[in-house]
């Protein structure tokens, strides 16, 4: 008799160890679908423009690029022709030291001269510099009014509420195609362009 208490207790903990294991098991699905979140009536309109197809064909940035570059290409000719000057200079003095047609306190003298041209490039070098650093950042900044006012023209007759920017390898790492106005922006903004 108590073997057999025993054994009912061990069955009867058994089935109720199982009923408790089908109760909490989850239901297998197949697949599990992401259900995004539903919009609200009247919800966000967002939109983005293309980053690199804005640089590509905005005229506006182009000319600005290319008058930097111009002015970068000249800044450079002629550092590079007064550095190449002043090491004419140099050479020359130390060929005439050499030669012995001049005295040490000449030499020095020259010396002294040429290592303040030599500072005075230098000068001029980090000015230069400096100068077309506040161009390009001119320029951004000029690059953004436009565009900022542009699509804020844009916005009002469509009413996105966001007009994002979008460009690969950037941090949105996906947009869709039917929310891309980089067309419409970059009419706008030539269209302004050409009428100047």
């Amino acid at each position: 008799m108590k073997n057999l208490s025993l054994i009912l207790n061990i069955v009867l903990f058994a089935l109720v160890g199982h009923l408790y294991y089908l109760n909490l098991k989850k239901p297998a699905t197949a697949n599990t679908a992401i259900v995004p979140p539903t919009s609200q009536s009247g919800g966000v309109k967002i939109a983005y423009v293309n980053g690199d197809t804005l640089d590509e064909q905005y005229i506006w940035l182009k000319k600005q690029k290319e008058d930097i570059q111009k002015r970068m290409e000249s800044a450079e000719n002629s550092l590079a022709a007064k550095e190449q000057a002043l090491m004419k200079d140099a050479a020359a003095l130390q060929q005439r030291f050499q030669g012995g047609n001049m005295t040490q306190a000449e030499a020095e003298k020259e010396q002294n001269g040429l290592m303040q041209r030599s500072q005075r490039l230098e000068e001029e070098k980090a000015r230069l510099g400096k100068s077309l650093a506040e161009d390009q950042k001119k320029a951004f900044n000029d690059l953004y009014a436009n565009v900022e006012t542009q699509l804020k023209t844009l916005s009002s007759q469509i009413g996105y509420d966001y007009i994002l920017s979008y460009s690969r390898g950037g941090q949105i790492l996906l947009a869709n195609d039917s929310l891309d106005i980089t067309k419409q922006v970059l009419q706008l903004l030539n269209a302004q362009e050409k009428g100047k």
